[in-house]
């Protein structure tokens, strides 16, 4: 049991969970004061969803940074500098989900708080008050999250470009790495295009990506990228 691999696990179970709360999420396609309104009509019942939703992100981005602790094992000189630089990325990724999701926490439990012009203590003074820091709680988070789709990216991109290196693909299994360079491309260049209809189509791809990885190599069609002789 102690030598079990979680890293297709974490591949698995990660994007099953979030793309899940995702599809779900009220504020998904929404932003401003639209945004922070579809929270606040929703407060009672996005707890679950949150949970759901944080707990994907850590094990799919956990996923992600054991499969580059893994290739970074069989690795030397560039490919493992690069890698090094993909694990830095992924746990800055991690963070800018994090804290996007704990500025929608914030939207959801200013709800909870009371309105009083007396009180200071845990308090707003008015309606107004409160409805302008849901607000730039939101935006905080709509502006953190958009970061992280580049530091995503770019892991994805050097984690696909390293496993070539390591492993010129010699059968249609082992493109499945190198291909994330591509993927990666897409996913990163989201806040350039700044459409939110194709993240909506993005970003569920990318999750179903890292799901396949996990799949394949739950059933033993790829592996973590070994080592090459120096030259290859």
């Amino acid at each position: 049991m102690s030598d079990r691999n979680l890293i297709p696990y974490f591949l698995v179970l990660g994007p099953l969970l979030l793309v899940g709360a995702y599809a779900n999420w009220p504020a998904a396609d929404a932003i401003g004061e639209r945004g922070a309104k579809s929270l606040i009509d929703n407060a009672d019942t996005l707890m679950p969803l949150l949970i759901a939703a944080t707990l994907g992100t850590i094990l799919v981005l956990s996923g992600v940074y054991l499969l580059i602790s893994g290739m970074m094992e069989n690795a030397s000189g560039m490919n493992k500098q690069l890698l090094s630089i993909a694990s830095v990325l992924i746990i800055l990724t991690m963070t800018f989900f994090i804290v996007g999701m704990g500025s929608n926490v914030s939207v959801i439990n200013a709800e909870d708080y009371k309105v009083d012009l007396e009180d200071e203590s845990n308090t707003f003074a008015s309606d107004a008050d409160r409805l302008a820091s849901q607000n730039a709680a939101f935006e905080t988070g709509n502006t953190v999250w958009s970061m992280s789709t580049v530091t995503w990216g770019l892991s994805l991109i050097l984690i696909g470009l390293v496993s070539f290196m390591m492993n010129r693909p010699e059968s249609p299994m082992e493109y499945v790495l190198p291909a994330l360079m591509p993927v990666g491309t897409l996913f990163l260049s989201l806040p350039i295009i700044n459409n939110p209809e194709l993240f909506s189509m993005v970003f569920p791809v990318v999750l179903l990506v890292h799901l396949i990885i996990g799949g394949l190599m739950l059933g033993g069609k790829i592996s973590v990228p070994g080592a090459v002789e120096e030259g290859a």
